[in-house]
């Protein structure tokens, strides 16, 4: 199969396109999964975490997949910290805004690093982690012990990997 040439920019450019759609996609079915199995009614704050997290869930996945491609990724998290950078009203939180994106995000990178299982293919504790994140403010709580969202979490992780190293496998970055 010959890949298509691009360059890094072109390629985070594609990447982040793709990962905007999709993590609304999961934000948007697992968060009406989650309240109904829950039981509650998520409220606009809570709703904006949680589609904060579900991006940064999926940032990581990306920057799991993609670890070996070093030029990829800082284009990748320099794109991420500049949205943030972007969002600000004064000079202040220009500076500020991307430092607490960047600190929030190395957290969340670190908590699930260590919650992954490389020994096999069973993510329970990982998926718990996210889930604790998404729905809680990263505080334990044992509604989230439920088979049924740690399964819809895990399916989420495995399809966003296997869509990233595709994605990746199509593309050669020519710079």
């Amino acid at each position: 199969m010959d890949k298509t040439k691009i360059t890094t920019k072109e390629f985070v450019q594609g990447l982040l396109y793709t990962l905007v759609k999709f993590s609304n996609h999961f934000y948007e079915d697992f968060g009406a999964r989650a309240m109904v199995a829950l039981g509650i009614k998520l409220d606009v704050g809570q709703l904006v975490t949680l589609k904060r997290e579900v991006y940064m869930i999926n940032m990581w996945i990306t920057s799991k997949i993609l670890s070996p491609d070093k030029k990829i990724l800082d284009e990748f998290h320099k794109k991420y910290l500049f949205a943030h950078a972007d969002m600000a009203k004064t000079e202040q939180g220009e500076i500020d805004f991307p430092k607490i994106a960047e600190k929030e995000l190395h957290e969340r990178y670190a908590k699930y690093y260590a919650d992954w299982n490389d020994k096999g293919s069973e993510q329970f504790i990982l998926a718990m982690t996210m889930l604790e994140y998404m729905l809680n403010k990263g505080q334990p709580d044992k509604r989230f012990v439920r088979i049924d969202l740690q399964f819809f979490v895990i399916q989420h992780i495995y399809g966003m990997m296997k869509f990233i190293m595709d994605f990746r496998e199509k593309h050669e970055i020519i710079d």
